[in-house]
């Protein structure tokens, strides 16, 4: 944590003694039925980096994009240095950082710092001095007439930046913005941060590293179900209290789960020798899954634990030994393995109905021997499986776009289990449904497993490996930790600060800024 700064109030606006920064109170959001932000009280000096951090769900995105202009809130109200926040007048005032950053890649890279600011509806004119000074100092200047979409990531980062400076902002969102860059990148984008908040803007990181929060924020406020539990700060700002901050009261085992015990003794399901990826995100990992389990791996975005468990169904490039069901299976992965992605779109069929969604992975079963369809047969297999999943649809011939968020996620998992993988595969498998349906999905995960198959899941929510896995491996950096049995921790607190010790990955001599 950097030592407390001196609050400094923008020349230009006025705001009484106390009143300068961001003040919310009672920010209220809703889509429809969901509750986004229910009466969210949030608080930013000027001179410090204020941290956000929450579950997926929890409200972080739908205050981002208030802030931005980019939705407005049904209830409220938000301050800026004493001001009543005039939304076509204050966004102007706001920069946000995204993790993917929100640029023109057809322009070039001083012409996206000048986006907003050319003057006319060309952008003919030539870089200021002060642009050009700018750029100098994020060493982005030598970049100036590259297109964008040619350059890095953190290069797109800094122009992002850039553009904000350029255009005198007061608020600076930063929205999990380092999680594709290397450490000295990070290092990099951590050094601004902070000279923004001595410089007086007021900053705000939201991010799910939570070793970076500890490290980088003065304070950090605990967004649940939309509001804000708790802000830690002092000796209370570290990773343990941030990791059980974030889960209390969100997790809980039904007594058979509590009770459930996969044998140590059943066949190895999957193996994995000197696994290593392509592009360098994991490396010689050696892993034993064993039928009957269910083994979460966790990592924030960067870890390398997104990529191991795509590699496990063949949608990641990596080289070494797997075998699946005793099987060699490098050639021939897909063929035992079925993936589940996180987003809905990237594994349903948008054009087909919920019954032709079930049984679109299959080959076999619904053709005849001369290659062609059998209708009768998919429709069989389609109402079977809708009872079997539990799928609220009054036809399995409706688009699959009728059906809520949680069915689709069903309908989704589905369509992988019909095919009898040895290991099921899922992303995020319960990202964007509600309560009810997680259960539902929790259920189906363990029916499979106890068939004798295997599921690797990756989480980033300590509350789904709590109720979900028997197995726990934290990835950092891309290698894994020793193995957590879930079972062993009575409560989801505990396994929380487990995984945060085991993530720590911001090395302890990173050198700060001066202050």
């Amino acid at each position: 944590m950097t030592a407390a700064r001196t609050e400094r109030v923008e020349p230009g606006r006025e705001a009484a003694t106390g009143d300068a920064g961001l003040h919310i109170r009672g920010l209220r959001k809703w889509y429809g039925d969901t509750r986004a932000l229910d009466g969210l009280d949030v608080d930013v000096s000027p001179g410090e980096i204020l941290g956000i951090a929450g579950p997926n769900g929890s409200g972080k995105s739908t205050l981002i994009k208030i802030l931005a202009g980019e939705v407005a809130a049904d209830a409220g109200e938000i301050r800026l240095d004493g001001a009543i926040w005039e939304t076509d007048v204050d966004r102007e005032r706001v920069a946000v950082v995204h993790q993917e950053p929100q640029l023109f890649p057809n322009l070039t890279v001083g012409e996206n710092v000048m986006v907003g600011r050319e003057g006319t509806r060309a952008l003919t004119r030539p870089l200021s001095e002060q642009e050009r000074a700018l750029m100098a100092d994020l060493a982005i200047l030598q970049f100036r007439h590259r297109p964008l979409a040619t350059v890095p990531l953190a290069i797109q980062q800094r122009v992002e930046i850039a553009r904000a400076l350029a255009r005198d902002a007061r608020v600076f969102l930063f929205d999990e913005p380092n999680s594709a860059l290397t450490p000295e990148e990070s290092n990099d984008l951590f050094r601004r941060m902070h000279a923004l908040a001595d410089a007086g803007r007021v900053v705000l990181l939201v991010s799910h590293r939570i070793a970076e929060l500890a490290r980088h924020a003065d304070r950090v406020a605990l967004i649940l179900d939309g509001r804000r539990a708790t802000v830690l700060e002092g000796d209370r700002l570290t990773q343990e209290e941030i990791a059980g901050g974030l889960v209390v009261g969100q997790a809980s085992r039904e007594p058979d789960e509590a009770a459930r015990v996969r044998s140590d003794g059943a066949t190895v399901a999957l193996r994995l020798s000197g696994w290593t990826h392509v592009d360098g995100d994991f490396s010689e990992l050696d892993l034993e899954v064993r039928a009957g389990q269910i083994v979460a791996f966790v990592g924030v975005e960067g870890s390398g634990a997104r990529e191991l468990v795509r590699s496990l169904a063949g949608f990641e490039r990596a080289a070494g030994r797997i075998e699946i069901a005793g099987h060699d299976r490098e050639r021939d992965v897909a063929a035992a393995t079925s993936l589940v992605a996180p987003d809905r779109q990237a594994t349903l069929f948008d054009n087909l109905t919920i019954g032709e969604n079930m049984v679109a992975r299959l080959d076999r079963e619904i053709t005849t021997s001369g290659g062609a369809l059998r209708p009768r047969r998919m429709l069989q297999i389609a109402h079977t499986l809708r009872e079997q999943f539990r799928v609220k649809a009054l036809s399995v011939n409706l688009p699959i776009r009728s059906l809520s968020g949680g069915n689709q996620q069903k309908v989704a998992i589905a369509a992988a289990i019909v095919k009898r993988p040895e290991v099921l595969v899922l992303e995020e498998p319960t990202r964007g449904v509600d309560i009810g349906s997680k259960r539902e999905i929790y259920r189906l995960m363990g029916e499979y497993a106890s068939q004798g198959r295997a599921v690797v899941i990756f989480c980033t929510e300590v509350p789904e490996v709590f109720e979900a896995a028997d197995i726990a491996y934290v990835v950092s950096d891309g290698r894994l930790s020793d193995p957590l049995v879930v079972a062993s921790f009575p409560e989801v607190e505990a396994l929380a600060r487990a995984i945060t010790r085991l993530e720590r990955h911001v090395p302890d001599a990173m050198t700060l800024p001066a202050a």
